[in-house]
């Protein structure tokens, strides 16, 4: 059973959000998966889907390319429900001007994460010595990290594995213009990296253009296998003992409803 570290039910692209929680409720290679919101409004959201889905967890955190309106003490007072297992997505993407207000709510998030001793989820978009150099100069998460949807970079990747930061595989892993991360995925070690759908989106091969679900992250699984020499099984093996790893409250596995 695998752990989809990174997905969002929540988002507008499934019409009948229902139909895809109940097809991972009903999903027996699906150990339990990480809804991960983008503003308030989807972080709430991920926290209700939790509360009646035991195999969802959430994640909260405002999206650089959501931050217009968005109250950062809100987010605090959602951190502390128990179904949250880490701040995030947050981070900065370059495709916005608006940088130094992403710097600021990155800042705050990375120190509310630490405040509460959660983990965070970084979303970086071609952006990732810039980050880094927040962490070194602002803020640096102190529960553990994880760049999700790692965009391939060794001198990168070493400052991550020097630190004990997590990347994680997505669909692009795939795809056969993905030379770069079938070298990251390759000298990464055992015991920092997580998989991922980032459903809907970036559905792996063979599915590329239809909506992501999940039950794909077997794909994801058998690339990891593939490029690293290994089983299918022993893939989703340390994959799932990252996951508990960095999201440690994944490992109470049921937690009290509030």
């Amino acid at each position: 059973m695998a752990i989809d570290s990174h997905m969002h039910i929540n988002s507008i692209v499934l019409e009948d959000k229902k139909k895809y929680i109940n097809s991972i409720n009903n999903n027996s290679s699906i150990e339990s998966v990480i809804n991960v919101g983008l503003n308030i409004a989807s972080s709430k959201e991920a926290i209700n889907i939790s509360k009646s889905n035991p195999k969802f967890f959430s994640s909260i955190g405002i999206h650089p390319l959501y931050i217009e309106s968005q109250e950062l003490k809100t987010l605090y007072d959602l951190a502390l429900n128990p179904s949250v297992v880490a701040i995030g997505e947050i981070g900065l993407d370059n495709t916005k001007s608006n940088f130094e207000e992403q710097k600021r709510y990155l800042i705050k998030q990375i120190l509310i994460a630490n405040e509460l001793k959660l983990p965070v989820i970084i979303h970086s978009n071609n952006c990732n010595k810039l980050v880094i150099d927040i962490f070194e100069k602002y803020a640096k998460p102190k529960y553990g990290c994880v760049f999700h949807c790692f965009q391939p970079n060794l001198e990168d990747l070493k400052y991550l594995v020097d630190n004990d930061f997590y990347i994680s595989f997505a669909g692009r892993i795939t795809y056969k213009t993905a030379k770069k991360s079938i070298e990251i995925a390759k000298i990464v070690p055992n015991n920092l990296f997580l998989i991922e759908t980032d459903s809907p989106y970036i559905s792996p091969e063979p599915l590329r253009g239809e909506i992501n679900e999940s039950s794909n992250i077997k794909y994801i699984i058998n690339k990891l296998a593939e490029v690293r020499q290994s089983s299918y099984e022993e893939i989703e093996k340390i994959t799932n003992e990252n996951a508990k790893r960095l999201f440690t409250k994944i490992k109470l596995k049921k937690y009290a409803v509030i």
